[in-house]
């Protein structure tokens, strides 16, 4: 008797815990609409950033003043912080690092019809194998980095968004990022990497905060890593 009523109760917190991710998700959802000037489908898959970890990104873009951006992956998240960055007139430099082509164009004609286009830079940028500076255990690819040099000189960011490359393409696919940026980064880059809820990308974070002495805040989906000292940019949660 007493293991079945332990049973229901786990049942019911792990339904309410699905219940309050889905008010948060469809809260943020609410909060991108109301972003964008005009009703506009913007394609979002299995892949695709969450809808509350888009609207992180942007808080952290707009509170902590973030001009100078790159993301790795472009997407969803590339729309709404071109877009985020022409509603607040900020004058930033955004780069988004793309690997596919026609991908990259698909989302190039997204900008055009919105008029976000002369907001953010995008870079296609090859996968190539990585080189023993920049790889982590068994690690065998990543974006061309002298393309990627080429393009961003010597900017120091703000924000580093990494959702890209593709997490299967090799083990560790995005572990590069913070090695290869950690010189056009200071003190207050807050540092963004989707889908730490697999194994991978959370021990590629977790390496990041011991290389860095960064702190490291964990959701379900994503983490961030930034100063003690920055502001708390989390999106209101239902809890």
């Amino acid at each position: 008797m007493f293991k079945k009523i332990k049973r229901i109760v786990n049942e019911l917190r792990a339904n309410q815990r699905k219940l309050i991710y889905a008010q948060e998700q469809l809260y943020a959802s609410n909060k991108l609409r109301a972003i964008l000037p005009k009703a506009h489908f913007i394609p979002e898959t299995g892949w695709s950033m969450t809808p509350k970890a888009l609207l992180h990104c942007l808080n952290i873009i707009q509170i902590q003043k973030a001009s100078t951006i790159i993301e790795f992956g472009s997407g969803a998240s590339t729309i709404y912080i071109a877009q985020i960055l022409k509603n607040q007139g900020m004058d930033a430099r955004f780069y988004s690092v793309e690997s596919d082509l026609d991908w990259k164009a698909a989302i190039e004609k997204q900008l055009e019809v919105l008029g976000l286009d002369a907001y953010v830079t995008l870079v296609h940028c090859p996968i190539v194998p990585v080189s023993k500076e920049l790889l982590y255990k068994q690690q065998q690819t990543w974006y061309d980095t002298k393309v990627l040099s080429d393009q961003i000189g010597t900017v120091i960011f703000d924000f580093v968004l990494v959702d890209g490359p593709f997490g299967g393409s090799t083990p560790y696919a995005r572990y590069s990022a913070y090695p290869f940026l950690k010189d056009h980064s200071h003190t207050d880059t807050v540092w963004f990497l989707d889908d730490t809820g697999r194994p991978m990308e959370r021990e590629i974070i977790q390496t990041w905060q011991a290389e860095s002495n960064l702190n490291v805040s964990l959701n379900k989906r994503y983490g961030v890593l930034a100063s003690a000292t920055k502001f708390d940019a989390s999106p209101y949660a239902f809890e």
